[in-house]
């Protein structure tokens, strides 16, 4: 069976985002020239959700956004098509290039 490796998850334009690349065993046998298969799930960054209430001198730290409520996943049907969809929900083209950078070959 296979599993979701994730290649990059942090912040690109104030936005969390999280690149995994699905790999299986069969990948190993198969065309090394086939694009592989990605998912991106992008959230807002901490300081775009509520503020945290304050605990005595320090706020409330916020390691990673709560991907589940404000989270977009988007599952391109090729990695070429990863740039395009990334730019259609609001990054640049620089950012959409650099993160589709970080795609292993």
């Amino acid at each position: 069976m296979g599993e979701w490796k994730t290649v990059y998850a942090d912040e690109a334009e104030g936005r969390w985002v999280k690149l995994k690349v699905y790999e299986s065993e069969a990948d190993e046998d198969e065309d090394k020239d086939a694009d592989p298969v990605v998912r991106v799930t992008v959230a807002p960054m901490a300081d775009e959700a509520e503020e945290p209430e304050p605990i005595g001198d320090q706020p409330k730290p916020i390691s990673e956004p709560d991907t589940d409520d404000n989270s977009i996943t988007l599952d391109p049907d090729a990695g070429e098509d990863l740039e395009e969809e990334l730019i259609e929900i609001g990054f640049s083209p620089e950012a959409a290039a650099w993160i589709v950078g970080k795609v292993p070959a």
